[in-house]
């Protein structure tokens, strides 16, 4: 009970996810990008009420009682056995469970805490038709190996979640960044809830006033995996020696089945996993971000990129961002390589017309900044908060 004067007490939320965008966390994909601006952004402004602790079923469990740091965030990972996994998870006071998309492991934090709210919030839903087409993937010259990073994750569990949580009238609120997506929410969860609500990216990138380099260059962002084809931003630099082609970013997988760059044409810069002021400087200097994807939900990627005023060459095009702020080539499954003219036409047409490089710049960074704000989120967080009992 809160005394007069006194704070009240801030919501606990537990961020259920796979990984926490850490190499030593389970790895640095979008899932633990999405945490980890959540917590940073609860930890940030305290004054908002919310404070988060990580939560996860399939990592190695850490010592002294499964609670560690991800960052500067708890991290309570439930190794050992159920029973007592469950009474040390109930111990730790929570009053939501946000989950991050959904992954089978994540059935064991509804179960062990069976009238928490949930809030799934999802952000890479994948159909039987995505995962056909993710399935066409094969990378150039690997001879049949099977790209890793590809298989399909059975994620229809969720619908026994949502079953027994109406029995115990526990509220399981669903949203997303991208409205597009809720279409894909019953055929990837065999779930169709009454309604998919609106909750945004945090991207907090603060570009202030924006200079492009002198001399054009391009930049990848991401994960140098299979299942973005950097192979075809590689190619597509021996097309454009004018031009410097930057990646950002760095493999997840090694081995059989990833991609392994030989002779890269002398305009590639391999910049690795860039954070921070640097990541600003780089995507504020660049003329174009380039997504060569086989599969993509809402890339953060276009968001950052455009929020640093930088348009969009894609094969992606989900909420219509590529096309409206950018060139859209057109979807291209497989290795890709049949998709190379396209996206040597649509560099093309940018790199000669800077009013439109600069139009679109400006008009995508006005838009993620109306939508994609750590305000906005906070804004919409309530409301869902609010729909949930909180």
């Amino acid at each position: 009970m809160n005394t007069p004067g006194s704070q009240p007490r801030r919501i606990k939320v537990g961020v259920v996810a796979n990984e926490f965008f850490d190499p030593q966390a389970g790895g640095m994909g979008g899932f633990g990008w999405a945490a980890r601006r959540v917590a940073r952004l609860f930890s940030e402004q305290p004054g908002q009420g919310f404070e988060a602790v990580f939560l996860n079923r399939t990592l190695r469990p850490v010592p002294s009682g499964g609670l560690g740091l991800a960052g500067e965030t708890p991290l309570f990972v439930c190794g050992g056995g159920r029973l007592s996994a469950l009474r040390k998870v109930r111990v730790l006071g929570l009053d939501l469970l946000l989950m991050i998309d959904y992954r089978p492991s994540y059935r064991f934090f509804a179960a062990a805490l069976p009238r928490t709210p949930i809030i799934v919030w999802v952000r890479d839903p994948r159909t039987p038709e995505d995962l056909r087409k993710v399935n066409t993937l094969r990378i150039p010259g690997a001879h049949g190996e099977r790209p890793q990073g590809v298989l399909g994750v059975e994620c229809t569990s969720l619908a026994g979640v949502v079953r027994g949580s109406r029995l115990l009238a526990r509220p399981v609120l669903f949203a997303t960044p991208a409205p597009s997506l809720a279409a894909k929410v019953p055929d990837t969860y065999g779930v169709k809830p009454p309604a998919v609500s609106f909750l945004p990216n945090i991207i907090d990138l603060d570009p202030g006033e924006v200079t492009k380099s002198e001399r054009p260059s391009v930049v990848f962002l991401g994960r140098l995996d299979p299942i973005k084809r950097p192979w075809l931003f590689a190619e597509l630099a021996g097309r454009f020696p004018g031009v410097d082609f930057l990646f950002l970013g760095h493999r997840h997988f090694e081995g059989e089945g990833t991609w392994r760059p030989a002779a890269l044409p002398p305009n590639v810069r391999m910049l690795g996993h860039v954070e921070g002021a640097e990541k600003v400087r780089v995507l504020c200097s660049a003329w174009a971000l380039i997504n060569t994807s086989v599969h993509e939900g809402l890339a953060v990627s276009f968001l950052e990129a455009l929020k640093c005023e930088t348009p969009l060459i894609s094969c992606q095009n989900t909420e219509g961002l590529a096309s409206r702020f950018g060139v859209y080539v057109g979807r291209w499954d497989g290795d890709g390589l049949a998709a190379l003219p396209h996206f040597a036409e649509a560099l093309d047409r940018l790199l000669r017309d800077a009013a439109a490089r600069t139009r679109l710049g400006r008009e995508g960074r006005a838009w993620v900044s109306e939508l994609h704000s750590p305000a906005r989120f906070l804004d919409e967080f309530r409301l869902l908060c609010a729909g949930a009992g909180l």
